[in-house]
């Protein structure tokens, strides 16, 4: 090397200590704060030395899962889609306590013991929960208490006898070293199942069992003082069919049963029916760190006794969904009314002090679930369009973050005016006034369409309405010869101005599309209990792309359908009511007790679901017979025609609460089988059942009554083949005017199949129902593709120039659900504390100026960003000086 070479490399080495100096790593200006605190925590423990670990260093601080959903808040809080999956294992948890509380206490007589739940329906029953959750809920379990649980599928052993501990828990089981995965991609289709009460470490009510936060709360049940507390009473009724088209009885046979918590609105902490636990190593398990959710089992104890003074509704077992904690979305905005506390991480997202934080969905447990947007006052400087995404912040060096994420300042500011400004017009009734005036003379329900008679009519009104204003144009035009009349007069110049103007209107707001949503919103307001049964059938219906969203919104509530659907693909492709295994018996058929039991906690367990049925094709439903066999339903033998057992909830205004019925659908005159929805799902899985996915299911069961150790079922892995959420339909709106549910509802279908007589082949069983709550969906009006299926879009009152629309979360069902943003190089212009206006104000304003009522509509829009004005400093003027003496 030369010697001027050497000269270029040192000066070279010299300027880059010198940046390096003078520059700051992406990195170090990051100073540790609290997440780093859990995350170094997250990757401490291991499977490996789990084991050794404290129990404090198992698991992470309460206030590490914010915003957990509280039951008795539901009804009046926004539960926004950050949390769907934490409020999805709330409502699972609780489904599953009322599903195994009413049964136990239903099916509590001694001639009930051999049809009562199985092992293998317990099983596949917590396997469905899983493999119909992907994305929801990685794990569900049921723990019994000390002695509370009675099995039946024990043949030498003595009646009334209780296991010792019970724990069965199925785990979505990572299946990409499986033989049969040939393509090594995990599947999320295979579930491992293990009975926690046998094994070598079986005790999981020991206090020192590192990895039960779900115990505690609920069990051991002993004192008797806080029954009235801890244990409510529920009601339902039930309506059963002995014969097709006939009913048992024509009331309902209310049965009552004693489940978890019903609080009210002032309730504490310990009395809510479910309790959600803080972050735990699932150590020896499944080694995750996961959230578990956990509701209470109410039967009485002790349950077969000839003293039955001496039983009491007592907590004999929890249910327990579980979901890993590094799925769940943590929230690094600042402590707001959004954002309430206790917060672990809250506070921790690095936006700039011109902007404010903006928690996003779908980040998990990671750095960088946020936006930062502009604060009141602020906008979005011309070199960025819309917020700063938190990932870029996180990774930003110190310059970048100094420099490059600021918002720019508003000046000149105005005020909101209280009342309507001097140059806003009153609209001018056209001629269409008498029109309007006839059409407000017909029935609501009555079509636009008129007949030609009614058009006779009406244009006499508006040719005596033409003349008037002829009449007093001219009157006016003698009065005052300069009021010159405006006409357009086409012509090459202003032709083309106006198809312009007339391409930007459509562009902007969709005004057909606008009067089709204001028809859609008429005929939902107008209808209901009253006068539903003087409308039409197809008045009933809304048209099918207003459930634009759906499948997105209410996918917890498809999925508990799935779920149901999904256990009774397995139950009755595995399961034969003839085979034995030894000592260990096989389970009996499916009982009408055990599917009423199902659609009752569907419809308890989530407040958004109205109904829930299973309706089983013809001839398709086989009951096992009672021990006795002298129970009047059974006079048309095991088979039966139909089968089909629904349950709903009816509002009571008078005491402010929910009933619960059920009732057979095979009683009505009317078949189900006959209805369109039944036969178009029948009509597409009738023959083919390539597109089913196959799920396996490992069962690991105890060796002895004792659980001494754990062995594989006899069949060992389970398989069977269902829907999936996909496969699955979502029916446009439609009013049930029925007696039942009486409401504007979206059903969801999800088929279940069976084996054939034979065992041969694979056929159609049935459909699994829900019924969810229109007026829970949130509807989008921002403009969106021509190919998109949405009965509101583009019809959002935003200023298109100036602005863009965002739609918005727990608006529900209602106009006015977006809020229209400044775009780039455009700023908010009023000082009210907002950086962009209300969906439901641009809305009402433009309501107003439709029917000529003073407004402010023309002011709510963005105005042309200002130039940053020039500071001057100290530097710059040296620095002018210095560039004028070269």
């Amino acid at each position: 090397m030369d010697k001027t070479s050497q000269i270029y490399l040192a000066l070279f080495v010299g300027l880059g200590a010198f940046l390096v100096a003078q520059c700051v790593t992406p990195f170090e200006w990051m100073r540790p704060d609290r997440f780093d605190q859990i995350n170094d925590k997250f990757y401490t423990v291991t499977g490996e030395n789990c084991r050794s670990k404290r129990e404090e260093d198992l698991k992470f601080r309460d206030d590490t899962v914010a915003q957990k959903p509280r039951y008795n808040m539901l009804l009046s809080t926004i539960i926004y889609s950050n949390r769907s999956s934490l409020l999805h294992a709330h409502n699972m948890a609780l489904n599953r306590a009322f599903f195994y509380s009413f049964i136990y206490q239903q099916m509590n007589q001694t001639w009930d013991f051999e049809t009562q739940p199985g092992l293998m329906y317990i099983y596949m029953g917590h396997a469905a929960d899983v493999s119909a959750n992907p994305g929801f809920i990685n794990g569900s379990s049921l723990f019994f208490d000390n002695n509370c649980s009675y099995p039946n599928w024990y043949r030498k052993m003595n009646f009334n006898i209780t296991l010792p501990l019970f724990g069965p828990r199925a785990w979505r089981e990572d299946d990409y070293n499986e033989p049969t995965n040939w393509l090594r991609e995990p599947s999320n289709n295979t579930i491992s199942i293990h009975d926690y009460g046998s094994g070598r470490i079986r005790n999981y009510t020991h206090p020192q069992y590192k990895g039960n936060p779900w115990y505690s709360p609920w069990l051991p049940d002993l004192f008797e003082k806080d029954d009235s507390v801890r244990k409510f009473t529920y009601s339902v009724g039930i309506k059963y069919s002995n014969a097709t088209g006939v009913f048992t009885k024509d009331m309902y046979t209310d049965y009552s049963f004693f489940g978890p918590p019903q609080p009210g609105q002032s309730s504490g902490q310990e009395s809510l029916p479910v309790h959600i636990s803080s972050p735990y190593f699932d150590c020896d398990r499944s080694n995750r760190w996961i959230v578990t959710a956990s509701s209470p089992i109410v039967e009485f104890m002790p349950r077969y006794s000839n003293w039955t003074h001496l039983r009491r509704a007592r907590f004999v077992g929890v249910t327990t969904m579980d979901v890993e904690f590094e799925r769940l979305d943590m929230n690094q905005c600042p402590l707001a009314e959004g954002n309430p506390a206790p917060n672990f991480f809250a506070g921790t997202a690095r936006c700039r002090p011109t902007t404010m934080c903006d928690p996003l969905m779908g980040f998990g447990f990671r750095r960088g679930g946020y936006q930062c947007v502009c604060q009141p006052g602020y906008y979005y400087p011309w070199w960025h369009d819309g917020p700063f995404q938190g990932l870029e912040v996180e990774q930003a060096t110190w310059e970048e973050y100094q420099y490059g994420f600021d918002c720019l300042s508003v000046g000149e500011r105005m005020l909101t005016p209280d009342i309507a400004p001097e140059f806003v017009t009153r609209k001018r009734r056209s001629i269409y006034t008498a029109k309007n005036r006839f059409m407000d003379t017909l029935p609501k329900t009555q079509s636009v369409i008129l007949t030609p008679r009614q058009k006779r009519s009406v244009m006499e009104a508006l040719k005596e309405h033409r003349e008037e204003m002829k009449k007093l144009e001219d009157a006016q035009a003698e009065e005052n010869p300069k009021i010159l009349k405006k006409r357009f007069v086409p012509n090459k110049s202003n032709k083309g101005s106006a198809s312009a103007h007339s391409r930007m209107k459509r562009a902007a707001v969709d005004e057909e599309a606008a009067n089709r949503m204001q028809r859609i919103m008429d005929r939902k307001y107008q209808t209901s209990i009253k006068n539903c049964g003087d409308k039409k059938a197809y008045e009933l219906f809304l048209p099918g792309d207003v459930n634009f969203g759906v499948e997105r919104q209410f996918e917890a509530q498809g999925r508990t359908a799935l779920r149901l659907a999904h256990f009774m693909s397995n139950f009755l492709q595995n399961v034969d009511e003839y085979e034995e295994f030894g000592d260990l018996k096989g389970d009996r058929r499916l009982n009408e007790t055990q599917i009423f039991a199902e659609v009752i906690a569907n419809i308890m367990g989530d407040f958004r679901i109205l109904g829930s049925g299973v309706f089983f094709d013809r001839y398709k439903f086989r009951m096992s017979p009672p021990v006795n066999n002298t129970d009047p339903r059974f006079v048309n033998g095991i088979t039966r025609e139909f089968f089909g057992p629904y349950a709903f909830r009816t509002s009571t205004p008078q005491a402010g609460l929910d009933s619960f019925n059920a009732l057979d659908f095979s009683g009505f005159k009317n078949f189900y089988t006959d209805l369109p929805w039944f036969q178009n799902l029948k009509s597409r899985w009738a023959t083919n059942f390539y597109d089913l996915k196959k799920f396996t299911a490992k069962p690991m069961i105890r060796s002895d009554y004792n659980g001494t150790s754990s062995i594989r079922f006899e069949y060992y892995p389970l398989t069977y083949r269902a829907a999936t959420y996909e496969d699955g339909e979502w029916l446009r709106p439609e009013f049930k005017c029925d007696g039942r549910v009486n409401d504007w509802v979206v059903t969801y279908l999800a088929p279940f199949f069976g084996k054939n007589d034979l065992k041969t082949r694979l056929e159609f069983k049935g459909v699994v129902t829900v019924d969810v709550q229109l007026d829970y969906l949130d509807i989008n009006q921002c403009p969106s593709n021509f190919y998109v299926a949405n009965a509101f879009k583009n019809t959002a009152r935003c200023d298109y120039r100036s602005q863009f629309c965002v739609a918005l979360e727990g608006k529900r069902f209602n106009r006015g659900g977006y809020k229209c943003e400044c775009r780039q190089g455009f700023e908010y212009p009023f000082n009210d504390l907002a950086w962009y206006f209300d969906g439901q104000t641009m809305e009402e304003e433009h309501r107003k100026l439709s029917v000529g009522d003073p407004n402010r509509y023309h002011t709510l829009r963005c105005r042309i960003g200002a130039a940053p004005s020039l500071t001057a400093s100290l530097l710059l003027v040296v620095a002018m000086a210095f560039l004028q003496l070269v």
